[in-house]
């Protein structure tokens, strides 16, 4: 038993060292990450498991937040770098570098009313449906993306919200890469809007923002530069 409490006790003196020496070296000795919704899964994977071996005495905290809550997050300070989106501008205390845009697709189930519209939606098309809305869940009334109309049913998270989507339940804008093997299965169509609803965007900007008043460390910039390069693959 004392042999196995010493091992464990050389090992932490150890892991003590090697943090202290990163941190000697300029290495943050935690490094706080906060991400939105509807930043895509694989590349941020990549990246982490890359920043594992590249430092891998380094603390890494990981949170998946609500629509607005990676930016909450990085202004409370609990948060050293946040992959979000910023609406609806780039405030003029944070840091923001454009990581990549993701494309927002109106669709709808095929069974629901919409999907045999056989022509281009218009507001008053869309009025009598649901529109299911990614929503932050702290500031529910504060700047929205895409409403449209006074019936809405608000969502936290991405994956609930798709699937009240395929459920039939109402109408929204998906990421393009979370509907892609909906979309061909038949699962979901595409909702062609008219031009009265086309003065949205078809895409947001995703963002790794840090506050001005607040510089990366060694370890935030080494995963900013390798996540920027995997994007731009």
């Amino acid at each position: 038993m004392l042999v196995v409490q010493a091992r464990a006790v050389l090992a932490s003196a150890a892991q003590f060292e090697a943090m202290a020496a990163s941190t000697v070296a300029g290495v943050e000795p935690e490094l706080a990450l906060a991400i939105d919704p509807l930043v895509p899964s694989a590349p941020l994977i990549e990246s982490l498991s890359a920043i594992r071996e590249a430092f891998p005495h380094l603390a890494v905290s990981f949170s998946t937040e609500g629509l607005g809550g990676a930016e909450r997050r990085l202004r409370n300070g609990d948060a050293a770098l946040a992959l979000c989106t910023l609406i609806p501008t780039v405030p003029d205390d944070v840091t923001a570098l454009p990581l990549l845009s993701v494309r927002l697709r109106p669709v709808v189930a095929s069974g629901h009313p919409l999907a045999k519209l056989g022509r281009r939606a218009t507001v008053a098309d869309l009025k009598p449906y649901v529109q299911l809305v990614l929503s932050d869940p702290v500031s529910p009334d504060g700047p929205s993306y895409g409403v449209t109309g006074s019936h809405q049913w608000r969502f936290v998270d991405l994956a609930r919200r798709l699937d009240f989507l395929l459920a039939g339940f109402g109408w929204c804008r998906m990421p393009e890469h979370l509907i892609a093997d909906h979309l061909a299965s038949g699962r979901l169509l595409p909702l062609e809007l008219a031009a009265e609803l086309q003065s949205t965007p078809d895409s947001l900007p995703i963002y790794a923002a840090h506050m001005q008043n607040r510089s990366l460390g060694k370890a935030g910039r080494w995963l900013l530069n390798d996540l920027t390069r995997r994007l731009c693959r």
